[in-house]
């Protein structure tokens, strides 16, 4: 009399990791990657490309021990797409190599935007008492409920009353960290350039080149904290000018460390 699908391989949120590893990958050209999403889409129903419209990915996903992030991606997703906040627990590691909360009563957060950077999921959103985004890795979250309440407007936030830029905040928060936004002078080597475009994408301005001894001075606008350990990583070919408060903070630290390795 005749037939219906009465279940599928795949789960929604399966789904989405699968589209977020394919479309980021480095080995996969943005024509096979294209291919390959069209048949994974195919997996599920004609509603679930509007479904993963709040998913926005940069590199691959990693294995997580959190047992809960389908569900939490899947909560996550539903509040973003409703304007409803969301309440969870946000955990830390213990000595244990377990999930520990960080404090005792749940983090209530305004949720905007789900992204996958350097191997990990994370949630941009807000708390109410702040005016700022902060970032949430979602293999530390547990116990997640989307709430009746409606979130936050992203427009009342300090700097995005005009939208929100998904690829430039993306460039300046290399690391993830929440805080301020600075415009970051830095001399290095022009055979960094691979490396400063993995890092910061087109999103630097080259400020003069010397061919002869292999140096170029560059201008980027990046996250304060980020732009520190960036710094302390790749010190060896690198230099921060200014602003000079950084530039003092990161001298510092690579005495510090010097220290450590004295004998």
């Amino acid at each position: 009399k005749g037939y219906y699908l009465a279940s599928r391989d795949f789960e929604d949120a399966e789904l989405r990791m699968l589209i977020d590893s394919v479309l980021f990958s480095r080995h996969i050209s943005e024509a096979q990657g294209k291919r390959l999403v069209e048949k994974l889409e195919q997996q599920s129903n004609e509603y679930f490309r509007n479904s993963v419209s709040h998913v926005r990915t940069l590199p691959n996903l990693y294995h997580t021990a959190n047992k809960q992030v389908l569900y939490v991606l899947d909560a996550l997703n539903t509040a973003i797409g409703r304007h409803k906040k969301v309440q969870f627990t946000y955990n830390s590691y213990g000595t244990d190599f377990k999930l520990h909360p960080r404090k005792e009563e749940p983090y209530i957060v305004n949720p905007y935007q789900m992204v996958a950077n350097n191997g990990f999921y994370y949630l941009i959103g807000n708390m109410d008492k702040y005016d700022n985004l902060i970032h949430f890795r979602i293999d530390r979250i547990t116990d997640v409920d989307v709430l009746e309440t409606r979130s936050r407007s992203m427009k009342e936030l300090k700097g995005m009353e005009k939208g929100f830029n998904l690829p430039k905040h993306m460039a300046e928060h290399i690391y993830m960290f929440c805080g301020e936004t600075v415009r970051v002078t830095i001399k290095t080597e022009i055979s960094m350039m691979d490396n400063l475009v993995d890092w910061f994408g087109n999103s630097f301005t080259i400020l003069n080149k010397d061919e002869k001894d292999n140096s170029m001075k560059i201008s980027v606008n990046c996250n304060y904290n980020a732009m520190f350990y960036w710094a302390l990583q790749f010190g060896m070919h690198a230099e921060v000018l200014s602003p000079d408060k950084l530039r003092k903070e990161i001298s510092d630290a690579l005495q510090k460390i010097a220290g450590k390795y004295s004998t």
